[in-house]
This record gives C-alpha cells, sequence and structure tokens, in this order.
C-alpha cells in the first residue's frame, strides 16, 4: 500500500469524487493568499493618494504631512502583515473583518489628501476602525496572541483618538497631535517587544515583496495622470520610455537575483523566534521605509515632469525625483546589510551620486535628469552583479545550494 503524504488527507471511499485524496495547507510553508494581495492593492491606493499630496504641495508642510500620514498608514499596514502571517485568512468571520479592514483603509485613502483640511476626524475614525479589527482579529490567534495585542493595542487606540482630536483642532495644535501618534506607534515596540509573536519567514518575505512590486506599479499610474489625457506625442513617449526606466530598474534593485528572497528567507529561519521577529522588524518595516517614501516621492515628481519633458524642472520636483531614487537606494542597503543578503557600498555610493541629478534636471531639463538617475541605477546594478558572480556570494549561505 503506498504512504499518503503527510499534508494529505484521504477521503472517505464512500464520497463521490474522482480524487483519492485532498491536500491540507501546510501551515510551515504558508504562502501570500489571494485575499491578502487584494488586502495590499487597496493599501497602495493610500500610496497613490500621497503622491497626489505631495504633488499637489511640494513644500516643507506638505512633505510633513506626507510623512506623518504614510507612518501611521505603513505602522499598521506591518500589524496586518504580523496578523495574517499569525492568522491566515482561512475562516469566514476572518475574511470578513479583514474585509471590514481594507474598507476602513479605503476610508483612510480618500481622506488623505485632506486628512490635515477637514478629514481629519474621518481619517481618524477610519484609523481607529483598522486598529480594532487588528485587535480583534489578533484575538481569534490564541491565547498568546491576544496576551501580546493587549499590551500593543492601547497604543493603537490612542493614536487613533489623537488623530480625531487633531481633526477638532486648528493651527499647531494639529501637528502636535499628529506628531505624538507618530510617537506612540514608535515607541510601542520598544516598550512591549515584538518576541511574543511568531513569524513564518516564507510568507512574510513573499507579502512584502508583493507589496513591492504593487508600490512600484503606482509609478506606472503617476505616468498617466500625469499626462492628464493629452496626446501621446513623441516628446511625452520619449520620456514615458525614459521614466519607465527608473521603475523598472527599482525593480531589478530589490529582485535582482531569484536566490535573494529565499536568501531573505532563510536569514530569518536560522534565528530563534525571538530574533527572527526582531530581525523582521528592522529589516521589512524600519528598512523598507527609504523605499516606501522614495517611491511616493518619485511618483509626485513624476506628474510634473511628465508635462514638460524638455523644459528645466521646478527645484521641488527635481528634489523629489533625484531625492526618492536616493532614499530608495539608501533604503535597499540597508535592508541588504541588516539581512547580511548582499553588499551594500554599491547602493550607498548610487544614492549619493543620484543628489546630484537635482541640478541637472533643475539647469538642463527634465528628461536629462531622468536619463542621469536611470544611469546610476543601471551602474549600480551592473557594480552589484559583477560582485556577486565574482565572490560567489550568490551560493554562500543557502542550504543545498552547489554551483
Amino acid at each position: 500500500m503506498s504512504q499518503v503524504p503527510p499534508n494529505v488527507r484521504a477521503v472517505d471511499a464512500s464520497e463521490d469524487v474522482r480524487v483519492a485524496a485532498v491536500p491540507v495547507p501546510n501551515t510551515n510553508d504558508a504562502r501570500v493568499t489571494t485575499l491578502e494581495l487584494f488586502f495590499d492593492l487597496a493599501f497602495v491606493f493610500n500610496f497613490t493618494q500621497l503622491a497626489r499630496l505631495l504633488a499637489q504641495d511640494m513644500t516643507a508642510r506638505g512633505a510633513a504631512q506626507v510623512f506623518l500620514i504614510f507612518w501611521l498608514l505603513w505602522w499598521m499596514y506591518g500589524g496586518y502583515a504580523w496578523l495574517t502571517n499569525h492568522l491566515p485568512p482561512h475562516r469566514k468571520r476572518h475574511r470578513l473583518l479583514l474585509l471590514l479592514g481594507m474598507a476602513a483603509f479605503l476610508v483612510l485613502g480618500l481622506t488623505t489628501p485632506n486628512a490635515f483640511d477637514g478629514d481629519g476626524v474621518a481619517f481618524g475614525a477610519g484609523y481607529l476602525v483598522i486598529v480594532s479589527v487588528h485587535a480583534l482579529l489578533f484575538a481569534f490567534g490564541g491565547p498568546m496572541a491576544a496576551r501580546n495585542m493587549l499590551r500593543i493595542a492601547p497604543f493603537h487606540i490612542v493614536a487613533a483618538l489623537l488623530v480625531i482630536c487633531a481633526g477638532l483642532l486648528d493651527g499647531p495644535a494639529v501637528y502636535v497631535c499628529w506628531s505624538s501618534a507618530v510617537a506612540l506607534e514608535i515607541v510601542a515596540p520598544y516598550i512591549n517587544g515584538v518576541s511574543g509573536f511568531s513569524l513564518k519567514s516564507g510568507h512574510f518575505v513573499e507579502r512584502h515583496g508583493l507589496l513591492m512590486i504593487i508600490a512600484l506599479g503606482d509609478s506606472f499610474l503617476a505616468l498617466g495622470v500625469g499626462t492628464d489625457g493629452r496626446h501621446a506625442g513623441l516628446s511625452v513617449v520619449t520620456t514615458a520610455v525614459l521614466i519607465f526606466v527608473i521603475p523598472a530598474c527599482l525593480w531589478w534593485v530589490y529582485f535582482d537575483e531569484s536566490e535573494k528572497a529565499r536568501r531573505a528567507e532563510w536569514a530569518l529561519d536560522c534565528k530563534d523566534p525571538a530574533e527572527r521577529s526582531a530581525l523582521a522588524l528592522s529589516a521589512f518595516f524600519y528598512a523598507h521605509i527609504p523605499m516606501l517614501l522614495g517611491l511616493i516621492l518619485i511618483a509626485a515628481a513624476i506628474k510634473k515632469t511628465i508635462t514638460e519633458p524638455f523644459g528645466v524642472l521646478p527645484l521641488t520636483p527635481s528634489l523629489a525625483l533625484a531625492g526618492g531614487v536616493s532614499l530608495y537606494l539608501a533604503g535597499i542597503a540597508w535592508f541588504h546589510g541588516i539581512l547580511k543578503i548582499g553588499p551594500q557600498r554599491f547602493h550607498y555610493v548610487a544614492a549619493c551620486v543620484a543628489a546630484l541629478a537635482v541640478p541637472v534636471g533643475h539647469y538642463l531639463a527634465a528628461v536629462v535628469e531622468v536619463a542621469f538617475l536611470g544611469l546610476v541605477i543601471v551602474t549600480a546594478l551592473y557594480s552589484d552583479h559583477r560582485w556577486t558572480v565574482r565572490s560567489g556570494d550568490i551560493c554562500r549561505g543557502i542550504p543545498g545550494e552547489v554551483r
């Protein structure tokens, strides 16, 4: 008699079916569900709105608003990523609650452009729903998960109430409330720790990789919004193709070798549970902040760049475009350094060189700055690849890999 694999459930012979066995999900090798990917699409809508807000107000005030909103959004996205990693949405009640959280993220996206100017209460109410659903879902994850969430949930709830209060106030008090809400979220993991949460490495790495693909795709949406229905003449098409090089190369930087994701998984797997959680927080929350903020800056700048590709760029869009690329490359270098999955120096050098693109776009032309930045990223990729091939680093440290 053949032996049934451990992840397969035998079907009773009386059942009228054509197959002899039904696979049972392996919780140790969990992967991202379609509902989680759907959730990420709703979440990235908020990135589109942040880029829109920054494109409309490229000042220090606009940048501060984008940063404060982004931090709260990104913190709770991370919370939901940890949630579905611990409690996959297989049951109907879990799916319904996750859909409710998605709806709340949609409310946040709709209120983001005016979160500091009339829609603060609605934004805070949506955020309160998000943190409440998050805490409730964790309560279904077992006694240990519920206890851990009881320590963190008060920080989330007070942060949401502070944002609601900000919506009722005017002047500097608004920014004080928002800053206090962000500060609460920053100190929460340091006060309570994250060691009490279990983590499935494969799912966690895959989830953030899929999010980065969707966030990079937001740059293409910015191209469409920036043209604003105008005729696709030679100048617009040429600039659009050149701009396409930037997100394409940034995608390659993140996913430059097929083994990088496996090495990231292994970097997490080789740690004990407490160290794994701390490492995941550093690599997939903090190190992703400059990458995602960089993509928001790039998307906002593209809206300005595509309109007059052969004209000089105003200083602020030029800063946003070059600064976005610099932030992204610095974040990649930080990410690689935390997990020790690749060299850092090429990306750090490229991040510094990308800043030199500001006068290029401001004094020459927008299209020249775009071409310069594309060349910088390609050079960093080439240098990284040569180093990887010469050192054999791509195979080092992965069990079972021999080349």
